[in-house]
């Protein structure tokens, strides 16, 4: 038995040692990242805090103090300073602009103020303080994500056409796996010391490990950055860097927004505007649709498509969600789903193209965003729908196998 307590302790240095030289790693290559978005640069501090958090536990290898109830109530007083940072990081994500830097150096000094208070007093009292005010700003943290989360995706797919890399979903799973490790963490600690501080670690570095790389690939929308910019407080504002940031394409068009207005007030009674403006949306939404195909642009948004009918996008998309009943992101898509059906239907065994070049052709920026899409609409895959395709128009004495991709 002392054998294997001996085991897991030497396990879970291993593993502290292993998680502190992953976050030395992650800090310098974000190091170059920072500068992008404030999203980048909050992380940026978060990965540099927790590996000075992790790297000062080395202490404890000095046998003096390693069972010093003192300096283990000091350690984790700082392991806490670190939160109101990563809190940040998730609203930034879920919600840019919504933390400034004023609220964020409030927060910090709120959480690290018990350092000093606990080597004047050491009490349990300060502990229990320092370690509910963490609880109570992860908890409002994982509450404001999951509001945020909700109301941009809403925004996201009533605005946009596409949701590669710009979908803030995976924040929101990130932010529930972070705080309940966390949880779970504190409540196990207490009868399995060295066998959670290993999980716990292995644990933290697979987590870490996806949001750091969804972090690089993530992409804030348009809509938000203006926001963004006018209520950051100081920080740095979203910027490309090496191209990361894509910008959308604008149209060039004669069309006026004012167009649609104008006829409708010279030509139409009070009571009528509505309907008439409807009518007219409608006529020029199929018209640029069947002439120009402007859903087969991968990043079509809402604005563009305003911009060269000639109106804005509030009236749009009230056309769409009570005239059509669905999203922009919904109306743009199964256009581009009933072009991907013409093209498979078109395609044979002797003339056939893969299923990435039929993506592109329908305006999808993305493989994986098709076939979500294709099934969402169709109900089945691409290539089943080929397949089918194929099987009905075959020969009866054509073998299966010709129809294979």
């Amino acid at each position: 038995m002392e054998y294997e307590i001996y085991t897991l302790e030497a396990l879970a240095h291993y593993t502290r040692g292993g998680v502190t030289l992953f976050f030395i790693f992650w800090s310098v290559l974000l190091n170059r990242y920072k500068a992008r978005s404030r999203m980048m640069k909050l992380l940026y501090v978060a990965s540099c805090l927790i590996s000075i958090c992790y790297a000062k536990d080395v202490v404890f290898t000095i046998y003096e103090i390693k069972y010093s109830e003192y300096i283990n109530c000091i350690s984790g007083i700082i392991d806490m300073v670190y939160i109101p940072v990563i809190a940040a990081f998730f609203l930034e994500v879920a919600w840019p602009g919504i933390v400034t830097s004023r609220q964020l150096t409030a927060a910090v000094v709120l959480q690290a103020i018990f350092l000093p208070v606990y080597l004047v007093c050491p009490s349990d009292t300060v502990v229990v303080m320092a370690l509910s005010v963490a609880y109570c700003m992860s908890a409002v943290t994982v509450v404001c994500v999951t509001v945020f989360v909700i109301k941009y995706r809403r925004m996201m797919f009533d605005n946009y056409s596409y949701t590669e890399n710009v979908d803030v979903l995976w924040v929101l799973f990130s932010c529930y796996a972070y705080f309940g490790t966390h949880v779970l963490y504190s409540l196990a600690f207490k009868n399995t010391t060295w066998l959670s501080e290993t999980i716990f670690n292995i644990a933290g570095m697979i987590l870490w490990a996806v949001v750091f790389r969804l972090a690089q690939r993530h992409r804030a929308l348009k809509m938000f950055l203006g926001r963004t910019n006018a209520t950051a407080d100081g920080m740095d504002n979203d910027m490309p860097m090496d191209g990361d940031l894509e910008e959308e394409e604008d149209f060039d068009t004669d069309i006026k927004e004012t167009d649609i207005m104008q006829k409708i007030e010279e030509n139409t009674p009070n009571d009528n505007v509505r309907l008439e403006r409807e009518r007219i949306i409608e006529s020029r939404l199929q018209q640029i649709m069947e002439q120009q195909k402007l859903y087969l642009m991968p990043k079509l948004s809402i604005i563009d498509l305003a911009a060269r009918i000639g109106t804005n996008k509030t009236y749009i998309s009230d056309y769409l969600n009570n005239k059509l009943h669905m999203t922009f992101h919904d109306y743009v898509n199964q256009l581009r789903i009933e072009e991907a059906r013409s093209i498979i239907s078109s395609m044979s065994y002797d003339n056939r193209r893969t299923m990435v070049d039929v993506a592109t052709s329908s305006g999808f920026n993305s493989i994986s965003s098709f076939n979500r899409q294709f099934v969402k609409f169709v109900g089945i895959s691409p290539k089943q729908y080929f397949l089918e395709q194929c099987e009905s128009a075959k020969p009866d004495d054509e073998t299966n196998d010709l129809c294979e991709l």
